[in-house]
């Protein structure tokens, strides 16, 4: 009896649970699978013997009043005048970027309007900036 019992006690192998591992595995798969299309963007940086950038461009700024007046770089204008000079500005050299800031009551028709304006002057650079307290 005593040499049955101790055949059972040898066979007995450990074994290891992969359980765990496969799981690990999976949600790495899942994390690489999300993160691969994020990291295939290129990112066009300037090489060591480029040459310099020409520095900042101008930044024209265009305010935009509740009561629907237009104001770039501090002076009135229209809607006519402002799609003229916006055209203007975007066939020179070095075309500026167009900041454009509304007052907090500002309706989104106004502001929508001159936007529409910017995207039709053909100015590339258009950034929108938050209403100051």
């Amino acid at each position: 009896m005593a040499a049955s019992s101790y055949r059972s006690h040898a066979t007995a192998q450990a074994e290891i649970n992969v359980t765990p591992l496969v799981d690990v595995m999976l949600a790495l798969v899942v994390i690489l699978m999300i993160t691969a299309p994020l990291a295939m963007n290129k990112l066009a940086l300037p090489l060591a013997g480029s040459a310099a950038p020409a520095g900042e461009p101008h930044i024209a700024r265009l305010s935009i009043l509740s009561t629907g007046e237009l104001f770039l770089d501090g002076n009135a204008i229209n809607r006519a005048q402002l799609d003229a000079t916006l055209r203007a500005m975007a066939s020179s050299p070095q075309p500026p970027v167009l900041a454009l800031r509304a007052d907090r009551e500002t309706s989104y028709d106004k502001v929508a309007s001159a936007l529409g304006i910017a995207r039709n002057s053909g100015l590339t650079a258009i950034r929108v900036e938050g209403a100051g307290d």
